[in-house]
């Protein structure tokens, strides 16, 4: 299993429930031990961390598997020196929780996951990077964001738009407000056109 870590929670007292996007599967949960303090073991990966595990097989279908081994691959902690960016990141992580099941193909979607994460360091503005995001990942389930959201916007705000979606996250250079704007357009496009939920 190959993926980023989205939540990491309590499961009982010895063990960590971690739900992580797996470049084939999509969303998955796998039970990490919690290590005592008499153990040399590495505790479990943190949020964000990009990972590769080998797991225990299930017992049923219903069952969450154990990660026997894991292999940080790498971490994003940089994300905790900037809230906005943590913000922007839980927010991401949130959508994927939300939407990252049964996927037409979770690749892809695994790949924007990490280009998200990192671009967020990069950004002037994280809302930037959810802009992005959320228009692509519409775009790779097949989704008609292009010719149904983008060409619906009045003519000022679809500049902007194209502005946002072709400059890289460092060089975008457009007010806050339509930033905002663009934002919560995308967002009220997804959440009343589509089943995807923002």
């Amino acid at each position: 299993m190959s993926g980023v870590i989205l939540s990491r929670d309590p499961a009982g007292e010895r063990f960590f429930r971690i739900r992580l996007f797996d470049q084939t599967t999509g969303l998955r949960a796998v039970l990490f031990s919690s290590p005592d303090k008499r153990s040399s073991k590495a505790p479990p990966p943190d949020l964000f961390d990009d990972i590769q595990c080998l797991v225990n097989p299930k017992q049923s279908e219903q069952s969450i598997p154990f990660a026997r081994d894991f292999e940080k691959v790498h971490s994003h902690r940089e994300l905790t020196a900037h809230p906005a960016h943590f913000l922007a990141a839980g927010e991401i992580a949130r959508f994927y929780l939300a939407n990252g099941s049964h996927l037409l193909d979770p690749a892809p979607q695994l790949k924007l996951l990490r280009t998200s994460l990192a671009s967020l360091i990069r950004a002037s503005f994280s809302k930037v990077v959810l802009i992005k995001l959320y228009f692509c990942f519409a775009r790779n389930e097949g989704l008609p964001v292009r010719e149904s959201w983008l060409t619906g916007l009045p003519n000022d705000l679809r500049e902007a738009a194209l502005q946002v979606l072709q400059t890289p996250v460092k060089d975008v250079a457009i007010e806050m407000e339509r930033i905002h704007e663009l934002l919560h357009s995308l967002q009220l496009w997804m959440n009343s056109e589509t089943e995807l939920q923002v």
